[in-house]
């Protein structure tokens, strides 16, 4: 089910709340943030299980909308046992999923005209594609950027904040409960939470401007 989502924030949204450039292109203007669970690594092989998905004010961070739903599979002989431990995959927890190309048909509308966004989003932006390709449904128009939690937090790893990029390391620097890891719409709130971390301490200047302190400067 798609719903509209409540203002539901852990982190301050105030010092976010700044005009956009009134040149911003439309697909600048609405992120949408997506985490999938899936059989195994590879795309090419393995297949999705759980996709959510979180349509979000790029300005706010304010969720618009959500949805979230798990994947029939059709491969299992395929699927790496570890993978199907991670997520806690089980017969009886799927009996209601539902097929990919159904997903997909709904997930469509929330990803178009946005910017991609997520943890580590070259893998689950993979998955999608191969997706598309498999039930044979046109891959939404999204912009060609990825806006990704890790890649923008790496001046923390630079400056010696946090000791890897993972998700988990990430949610625990700034005091964000992950009560069910490695669950589609856990791990995509997760992300928008740190994302949203790490645009409010951007705003109030914080770890880019130590790294260049400590670096000498842009040379």
């Amino acid at each position: 089910m798609v719903l509209a989502h409540p203002a539901s924030d852990t982190t301050p949204v105030s010092a976010l709340r700044q005009p956009l450039f009134p040149g911003l292109p439309p697909h600048l203007r609405t992120l949408c943030f997506v985490d999938l669970e899936t059989t195994g690594l590879d795309a090419s092989r393995h297949e999705v299980l759980e996709v959510a998905v979180l349509r979000v004010d790029a300005r706010s961070l304010q969720v618009l909308a959500e949805y979230e739903a798990r994947v029939q599979p059709t491969r299992l002989a395929d699927a790496h046992p570890e993978a199907l431990a991670v997520c806690g995959y089980s017969d009886e927890e799927w009996r209601d999923a539902l097929p990919l190309q159904e997903v997909l048909a709904t997930v469509t509308p929330l990803l178009a005209g946005t910017l991609v966004a997520g943890h580590n989003t070259s893998f689950d932006w993979a998955f999608l594609v191969e997706g598309y390709r498999r039930t044979e449904l046109n891959l939404p128009s999204v912009d060609y950027h990825r806006l990704d939690t890790a890649s923008l937090a790496w001046p923390l790893l630079a400056t010696g904040e946090v000791e890897s990029l993972s998700l988990n390391a990430l949610a625990k620097r700034f005091g964000l409960h992950r009560p069910t890891p490695h669950r589609a719409m856990a791990d995509a709130r997760c992300a928008l939470e740190v994302a949203r971390c790490l645009a409010v301490r951007m705003a109030r200047g914080g770890h880019m401007e130590r790294l260049l302190e400590e670096s000498g400067g842009v040379s």
